[in-house]
């Protein structure tokens, strides 16, 4: 009956009298092996998904592994969480796990109900709008009327990397050449690794990675939080509204792990809905270019939307991104865990 149900839910919400869209089915576990605090108080925080138009979260499970947790809303963007502590703290390593099943569809324009296009067209704290992308809109001729335009001049801007070292892992990257120059500051990748670098001893934002917007534009190498900050940077100072999306990537396989997050947008057009735009997954295969302008996939998981998250409780300020695990031992920010992730098609 469920699947019977969610059929029908995806030929009339997403199809219209357009193509058929596909979907997929599939169990989730995100799992967080805590260490010891030795008594001192303990808190988690984990994203927990939500059911929208286009995915459908049932059969949620979590097991914390003794300590007490509370599911929460997150106000500003309709997000929810959960959070798991021990005023006395653990004696013991613990095993927290959460586990749900996803009806997840292919999906291009969708009009989400409880959704104010307005609120999605100021800046955020790495992910700004005005003068900097206003000089950027105009030097390169980009208008709200061509979205199509500026996606594909993120698409050629950015070069997806990760250089954390100089080993091959970095130097045999065929997305970055030994002669390459990156980004409006026309960088080498040795200038690129050399950001990292410092941005990792000094905690700083101004590398691959963070969304952070500014870099983006400046070096023009990273990751998908990279790629879809600056075309909602750009989309929004060109007035058109923005957001950010962030889940996990599930392989084409029938179960097995998952590596790590994954991360899209989508912009609003008045009267049509919100079209998605998956740009780092178009950069890594060129053939899909034209497919993740105004479509993704059903491979997907949406665990959170939006930046700047306020946590009931967390002493580390708003949230740039959230979709991995915030531990605080003894109020103070914590990598003792280790996580893991997995799925299985159902």
């Amino acid at each position: 009956m469920k699947k019977l149900l969610f059929s029908l839910v995806a030929i009339i919400v997403l199809n219209g009298c357009g193509e058929s869209m596909n979907s997929r089915e599939f169990s989730f576990t995100y799992s967080v092996d805590l260490d010891s605090s030795n008594g001192e108080k303990i808190e988690l925080w984990l994203p927990v998904p939500v059911s929208n138009e286009v995915q459908t979260i049932s059969n949620l499970e979590i097991d914390a592994d003794g300590l007490s947790y509370e599911i929460k809303d997150e106000k500003k963007h309709g997000n929810k969480y959960v959070y798991i502590f021990s005023n006395s703290g653990t004696q013991a390593s613990k095993k927290i796990s959460m586990s749900f099943d996803v009806a997840r569809l292919e999906h291009q324009n969708v009009d989400y109900e409880n959704v104010d296009p307005s609120n999605y067209l100021s800046g955020s704290m790495l992910v700004p709008v005005g003068k900097y992308f206003s000089k950027t809109i105009e030097d390169n001729s980009l208008n709200k009327n061509d979205m199509d335009g500026v996606y594909k001049f993120v698409l050629e801007s950015m070069h997806y990397g990760k250089p954390k070292s100089v080993d091959n892992v970095y130097y045999n990257d065929p997305w970055m050449s030994e002669d390459g120059k990156y980004g409006n500051k026309k960088v080498s990748r040795d200038q690129v690794l050399a950001l990292y670098q410092f941005a990792k001893q000094t905690k700083g934002t101004y590398t691959f990675g963070n969304g952070n917007s500014y870099y983006a534009c400046d070096i023009g190498v990273g990751n998908c939080t990279d790629y879809h900050s600056y075309f909602i940077s750009l989309s929004r100072t060109l007035e058109t509204p923005a957001r950010f999306h962030m889940g996990f990537p599930i392989p084409s396989g029938d179960e097995g792990k998952v590596k790590g997050y994954h991360c899209w947008a989508d912009y609003y057009v008045d009267g049509e809905g919100w079209y998605p735009v998956d740009i780092s997954e178009a950069d890594k295969d060129k053939s899909k270019k034209d497919y993740f302008f105004g479509t993704v996939d059903e491979s997907r998981v949406e665990m959170m939307k939006g930046r700047d998250f306020v946590l009931d409780e967390y002493n580390g300020g708003k949230v740039n991104l959230f979709i991995y695990p915030l531990l605080e031992i003894g109020d103070k920010s914590s990598d003792s865990y280790s996580k893991s992730f997995s799925y299985k098609n159902l």
